[in-house]
């Protein structure tokens, strides 16, 4: 296994590993991810400049069970970062809806239902602590959805360290 790669659980159905920045858990077109390397099965993703713990099934059955509780919210999924920017109110629950753009790869968040294939998020944001000149939030999607806390954050005027596609870029190059 890469240096990089720390297994941290594992047993005869499930591998719990942590994911390193810089690779994709999963891809069709790529054949250089961590579900191939590994031989294993993603269960959920991880953006390729996220890193942290990912589940992986061992067989079908347990990915079958696995993405069923994704599914119906029974994973209690906590993140960290690192933003510019602060809230007003602590702890926060936004909710809104996510439009994919495939021609730019990017999300939109909205209020409104105005695409028909818009589809509702929910994502509750914590303040933790102040980070030097940044701030350090808890970050629990209810949904999960492709760029969603990157995308949430931004449409409230947090935008995460480093992220090229929906943060500060002004603030980045600094």
């Amino acid at each position: 296994m890469d240096m990089n790669i720390r297994e941290i659980y594992r047993d005869e159905n499930v591998l719990v590993v942590h994911k390193p920045q810089g690779i994709e858990t999963a891809s069709e077109e790529n054949n250089n991810t961590l579900e191939k390397k590994l031989g294993v099965i993603a269960v959920h993703r991880l953006d390729v400049n996220t890193e942290g713990l990912v589940i992986f099934a061992l067989n079908q059955k347990t990915k079958d069970e696995l993405e069923l509780a994704f599914k119906n919210n029974l994973v209690d999924k906590t993140y960290q970062a690192l933003c510019f920017g602060m809230l007003k109110i602590s702890p926060l629950t936004l909710k809104g809806y996510l439009v994919k753009d495939a021609r730019s790869g990017k999300v939109k968040i909205t209020k409104e239902k105005d695409h028909p294939m818009a589809k509702p998020v929910k994502t509750v944001i914590k303040f933790l602590r102040p980070a030097g000149d940044f701030n350090l939030f808890e970050i629990k999607p209810m949904t999960g959805r492709t760029h969603q806390i990157r995308a949430h954050l931004g449409s409230i005027g947090l935008s995460i360290v480093g992220d090229a596609k929906y943060g500060d870029f002004n603030m980045n190059r600094m």
